[in-house]
Parts: C-alpha cells; structure tokens; sequence
C-alpha cells in the first residue's frame, strides 16, 4: 500500500515537471528568435529614422486627422504585434497531436515504457491555471517594483543630464499634439501586446531555452531579448528588469496568465 502511494504521488510529480517541458527544441528556440525580431527590429530602425526626418508638429492635430491616425496607429499595431504569435503556434501546432513513446524499443516494438499524453497548443504555451493565492502577492510586488524600478531610472536620468528619451517621455510629447492617436498606441500597449509578447517571449523564448540552461541563465538570456526586441535604448534598464520579473512569474505559476495581470 505504502509502495502504491509512493508510486502514484511519484507519476504525479512526474507529470507535474512534463507539463513544464516543451517539444520546441533550443536550435528551434534561436531559428523562431531570429526569423520574428530581425526583420521588426529593421523595420522598428527604419521608421525611428523616417519619424526623425519628420518634422514634430508644432500644434494639435485636428480631431478627424486624430482620429484617422488612431485608427491607422491601432490597426497597425496590432498587425504588428500579431507577428509575435507567427512562431511559438508554428512550433506548438506541430508538437500539439504528437504523442511520442518513452521507454526502450527492440526491433521498432515497445518493450518498456508508457505514452506521454498529448498536449494542446494552449497547454503548450502555458494557458493553464494557476493558485491565484500564491501569485497575487508576486503579482502586486512586482508591478509596484516596475513603478520603483521606472522612477528610479528617470531620477538617474534628470540627475545626470543624460541625452537618453524613454517611451513614457515620448508618449508624453505626441500626447499633446495627437491625443487620440496616444490612447490608441496605450491601447495597444496594456490589450495587445501583453497577450502576444508573453506567448512569445515568456511562453516560446524562456520555455525553449529552459531545455538546455539553467532556470538563471535562461531568465537572464530571456530578459535580454526582450529588452533589446523593443528597439528602446532609452528604456532598455527598464524592459531588461521587467523581462527578468515576468520570466521569474512564468516559471513559479507555471502559467501565462500571470504575466498578462
């Protein structure tokens, strides 16, 4: 009996560690790295370099342009942010349905072992739930250190008189030419991109790399590209600790969801 319970609290245990492991190899982890943030972070240098040829309005927009140019920013920003999902449901749809045998095999028969159930793309990608009383406390500290961690760096900024102009200083300026086409991009920013940024650098990027480094290296590395795939050197302390933060609360709630919160 003893031996039972033992055995059943074990294949548990195991299962539990299973559903935290991803079929996207390391190599593939790099291959869906490369292929999504090149070809945004050309496209993110080329339009810094368009919009600073542009000269900055010097009075508000009109409404209806306002308003044409925040149906435009949002559209496209979320276009945008879509290609984040591009590779972790590639990578994920082809492991889905594929239920591979552990155990040795003599002449192509199982001789030993059992199946590994199947996972849907959603388990995959780490849409499970979670003890919202082991993470809400998690949840608030960290938000509340990402305000810290933000006044902070704009205090070292002022102190120092550094030539450095962070997103929040940005959305400030066009705030007060382009009202609606600001709410549009903060829109964006708190619906859109958290939902597939987290698929991506959290549940694709930090789980793949997981496979083949330790859980520091793997936060750390995950952490660095994402700080750099915004394009923002200005703001790159900050994302590099937000990085840092959700890849800790994607590994300890072994959710996504948190990350979203």
């Amino acid at each position: 009996m003893l031996y039972w319970f033992n055995e059943r609290n074990w294949s548990k245990l195991l299962l539990k560690l299973k559903l935290e492991e991803v079929p996207w190899s390391t190599k593939q982890t790099f291959n869906g790295t490369f292929f999504t943030l090149v070809p945004w972070l050309i496209f993110s240098v080329a339009l810094s370099i368009f919009n600073t040829s542009t000269p900055t309005a010097s009075k508000p927009l009109s409404p209806q342009l306002d308003l044409v140019n925040a149906a435009v920013s949002l559209v496209f920003s979320v276009v945008v942010e879509c290609a984040f999902l591009i590779a972790p449901y590639y990578y994920a749809r082809r492991s889905a349905h594929f239920s591979p045998t552990e155990g040795r095999t003599i002449e192509g028969q199982v001789v030993e072992g059992r199946k590994r159930e199947a996972r849907t793309i959603g388990e995959l990608l780490g849409f499970r739930g979670f003890n919202v009383v082991r993470a809400l406390p998690w949840v608030i500290l960290l938000f509340l250190s990402f305000l810290l961690v933000n006044a902070l760096y704009q205090l070292v900024i002022n102190t120092f008189h550094l030539h450095l102009q962070t997103n929040d200083q940005r959305l400030l300026e066009e705030g007060r030419v382009a009202p609606l086409t600001t709410y549009a991009t903060l829109f964006a920013a708190v619906v859109v991109a958290p939902f597939c940024e987290e698929v991506f650098f959290r549940s694709f990027v930090f789980m793949g790399l997981r496979n083949d480094m330790t859980l520091v290296w793997s936060i750390v590395l995950s952490a660095l590209i994402f700080g750099v795939a915004h394009g923002d050197p200005g703001s790159f302390p900050v994302l590099f600790y937000i990085g840092l933060a959700l890849a800790f609360v994607r590994w300890y709630t072994r959710s996504i969801w948190p990350g979203f919160i």
